[in-house]
């Protein structure tokens, strides 16, 4: 029997900084802190990007002790724990047990291990993973180490991605799943299993690879030194949680096969849930494994979305000298006044449509407008357009994105289930649903992927028995967003007029 005061905590280990969430059971009240941190490359390698793991692990569970003291949270109603992590991050611990290296996912120190690879193993690696190209994966990466740091890479013993080394740091046990795993460009897709084949190919076989587990899994108990770290007690049940897209997924309730889900936060992943593995047959997208244990997902990804909205409100703050949710809310309010297509303003500013043969290309930031001094026009620019275009210019990326993934599946659904930072700003969900087209059903909380770790957190303290009773449980969404039939027909035009200097510049 539970108290009526039993809080989740889940762990969030982001591109851009760590989080830390605690949720309460009976009265569905959220509680986080966040902290930024930071990337660096050795020797002035700008391929190689590295963390020290030791130091976000503080970070950590500092805001673990900062979110008991500052909500005055008895740590004693503290009944269970989740992860989160960014697909595509690295961590490889000793044989002393300690880490070794820490790489987020963008490092590509691998990029010149990738023919070593094609050359080295004899079957069609993207059609079993559905990975590619090899530069941004765990194998690419180890081979770098085996052949330019040949005495670190002896001493390696384990290769976890980011999920897989926190769990390890709270419980001290090697585990994974199939969401995080899928990543690595390691699993066997259909079978959910390692390709141990791939390891022994390339002499990686002596690095073990973590045991895998369902999302949800109780692997462990919160051990005593980390516990004193966060101020918590220790034995609390630790269970798998995920990656960060997907659990997002779980959170939007996008688990139905052909359901679209949007996870807009740093990056603007879309993702459309599969029955079955469905692998791209033009080799333009990727395919996942969902933390639901029966279904999977490909993905198309818009990018840097919330990123380039992000730079655009800091550049504002500096103008307005407010806070950050205040520079927010003027500028949806200056956008707000702005007609859709932003009197033919286009930018074109981080936001993509997938190729993973096109990764490296990198698009020059564009805002092109009507001369505003010149006599013929009539709606010279002025802030608020450049605010609404950019909106317009992640949407339309999205909206790409979308028929994409609607084309190899052949499943076209009338509503986009969203969540992530980016869905606080109500214009530019109203902006997202007129460009598609599509109902919008957002979630009430943003933080989507720190809720869909807590009901991992809820199903290993054995609160709800699967993600179906979470779901029902924890998930609340907004008022839906239904598209208008005027200006769905305004932004076709805008689209395509988007899309063709879209296609432009990425021959510059």
């Amino acid at each position: 029997m539970r108290n009526v005061s039993d809080y989740l905590l889940a762990l969030d280990f982001g591109h851009g900084g760590g989080r830390a969430t605690l949720y309460n059971l009976d009265n569905h009240k959220i509680f986080s802190s966040y902290q930024k941190w930071s990337y660096f490359s050795p020797e002035d390698d700008e391929l190689r990007k590295e963390f020290i793991p030791s130091n976000f692990f503080e970070i950590l569970c500092t805001l673990v002790r900062v979110l008991l003291k500052e909500n005055r949270i008895n740590p004693n109603e503290v009944v269970g724990i989740s992860t989160a992590s960014m697909r595509h991050t690295c961590v490889f611990i000793g044989k002393n047990g300690k880490e070794l290296y820490g790489g987020p996912n963008i490092d590509t120190r691998g990029l010149f291990y990738q023919d070593v690879i094609e050359e080295e193993l004899d079957f069609d690696v993207f059609n079993i993973t559905g990975q590619w190209p090899p530069l941004m994966f765990m194998p690419a990466r180890l081979l770098w180490f085996k052949e330019e740091q040949p005495e670190v890479f002896k001493n390696i013993s384990y290769a976890l991605t980011g999920g897989d080394w926190l769990i390890y740091k709270l419980t001290n046990e090697f585990s994974s799943e199939p969401s995080l795993a899928s990543a690595t460009m390691l699993l066997d897709l259909v079978k959910r299993k390692w390709l141990t084949y791939i390891m022994d190919s390339l002499g990686l076989g002596d690095i073990a690879l973590p045991k895998l587990y369902n999302s949800g899994d109780r692997i462990g108990q919160l051990i005593d030194a980390v516990a004193k770290k966060m101020k918590l007690k220790s034995g609390i049940p630790v269970s798998i949680g995920g990656a960060d897209t997907q659990l997002g997924l779980l959170a939007c309730s996008a688990v139905s096969n052909g359901d679209v889900g949007l996870v807009a936060g740093t990056s603007t992943p879309v993702m459309m849930v599969t029955s079955k593995p469905v692998v791209d047959k033009n080799r333009q997208i990727w395919t996942h494994c969902h933390v639901h244990p029966e279904r999977w997902v490909i993905e198309s990804n818009a990018q840097m979305g919330g990123l380039s909205y992000e730079w655009l409100c800091n550049s504002f703050q500096q103008l307005l000298g407010k806070n950050k949710e205040e520079t927010y809310k003027f500028m949806e309010k200056l956008a707000s006044n702005i007609p859709p297509g932003s009197d033919d303003m286009i930018a074109s500013l981080g936001s993509e449509i997938l190729k993973i043969d096109d990764l490296s290309i990198m698009r020059p930031a564009i805002y092109s407008f009507n001369q505003p001094g010149h006599p013929m026009t009539t709606n010279p620019v002025n802030f608020g357009h450049f605010i609404r275009a950019t909106l317009e210019n992640i949407s339309f990326a999205v909206k790409g994105n979308i028929k994409q993934v609607e084309s190899i599946i052949g499943i076209q659904k009338k509503k986009l289930l969203v969540t992530g930072g980016m869905s606080k700003n109500n214009l530019w969900l109203d902006i997202l649903s007129n460009i598609t087209g599509k109902k919008i059903i957002a979630t009430n909380i943003a933080e989507g992927t720190s809720i869909g770790s807590i009901m991992c957190a809820a199903i290993g303290a054995e609160i709800y028995k699967d993600f179906n009773e979470a779901r029902k449980n924890i998930v609340m969404y907004r008022e839906e967003i239904i598209p208008s039939n005027d200006k769905v027909q305004v932004y076709k035009n805008c689209y395509n007029n988007w899309k063709q200097w879209y296609d432009r510049l990425g021959e510059i």
